[in-house]
């Protein structure tokens, strides 16, 4: 398995969106910082809110940061599903191709019903397996919410991004 790139010190990448709008087409290009300069050390323990503030427009944000063994262990578990559903694939399309192939006999529907459950089984791990392993590449940061004036916190974020 690949190295895990998560330590004791993290860095927040903002991006900001920056639209140019041309004659017919808006391009949406992203200005990304990354905060705090120099990073900042993760929780021992838990999570944390951590405050930011975006360098482009000045908008105040806060990020929740996991700690370091928590982090590690939802990349390892993503990592460790994502190939268990990709190396399930050599098993059940072996399986489905042999049964798919074979003839059935009039009213007999248990080959049948496993053939649509290997087809099910195939199309979860064809679909899931690579999105497990892309969510292999957590490091740790989570929830950007935009921290209004009085202190509150918005459950949307518009125009900013993690990256």
């Amino acid at each position: 398995m690949a190295q895990s790139l998560i330590g004791e010190r993290f860095v927040v990448g903002l991006g900001c969106r920056v639209s140019i709008k041309g004659v017919a087409v808006t391009t949406v290009k992203w200005s990304i910082s990354h905060l705090p300069t120099g990073g900042a050390n993760r929780p021992t323990s838990r999570e944390q809110s951590v405050g930011i503030t975006c360098p482009r427009c000045s908008r105040k944000f806060s990020v929740q940061v996991e700690s370091v063994a928590k982090a590690r262990r939802k990349q390892l578990i993503n990592r460790a599903v994502g190939w268990l559903l990709l190396l399930s694939l050599l098993v059940t399309v072996p399986m489905l191709f042999h049964l798919g192939g074979q003839t059935v006999e009039e009213g007999d529907t248990q080959s049948s019903d496993l053939v649509g459950i290997l087809f099910g089984l195939v199309a979860l791990a064809v679909i899931a397996g690579p999105s497990f392993l892309v969510a292999a590449n957590h490091n740790g940061v989570k929830k950007l919410r935009l921290v209004r004036n009085d202190g509150t916190r918005t459950a949307l974020v518009q125009g900013h991004r993690l990256f």
